[in-house]
């Protein structure tokens, strides 16, 4: 289906597809507007949207009891553009680098005796727009 819509965009035609599936978007879109209870809360390219997110990579990161202290250590990491709690002991951090900055994460959850029990990292994609822009994923 993606190849027969890529080959009818190719011949000039404007497509108007409607899709949940970002990565769909991503590979199909020259030009998106991403649309929530029926506001539009991004528009533009997939990849003026992507570098839209703070930072880029988006680490989510689940602990056992935190602080907002903690949240607020966290926030002081180099290279570290937003922090958000979200449900579950869980905290998005926004990053402008993704695997490098566990240590740093791993060292300070231990030196405040916060127990880390995990952690996601992506690079920029349009479902973390979405996340930034919504606090939820697509999948809720």
């Amino acid at each position: 289906m993606w190849e027969i819509i890529r080959e009818y965009n190719k011949s000039g035609k404007t497509i108007l597809l409607t899709t949940h599936n970002m990565e769909e978007a991503d590979a199909l879109a020259h030009r998106l507007a991403i649309i929530d209870h029926g506001r539009n809360i991004a528009l533009g390219t997939p990849a003026e949207l992507k570098s839209s997110v703070p930072g880029g990579f988006l680490l989510r990161l689940r602990f056992g009891h935190h602080t907002p202290e903690f949240l607020q250590r966290l926030q002081s990491l180099a290279g570290v553009r937003e922090v958000r709690a979200n449900q579950d002991s869980g905290t998005d951090l926004y990053a402008d680098r993704g695997g490098s900055l566990i240590p740093e994460i791993a060292t300070l959850a231990v030196s405040t005796s916060v127990e880390l029990l995990d952690v996601h990292i992506s690079e920029p994609s349009l479902e973390n727009l979405f996340l930034h822009h919504t606090g939820r994923s697509l999948r809720e």
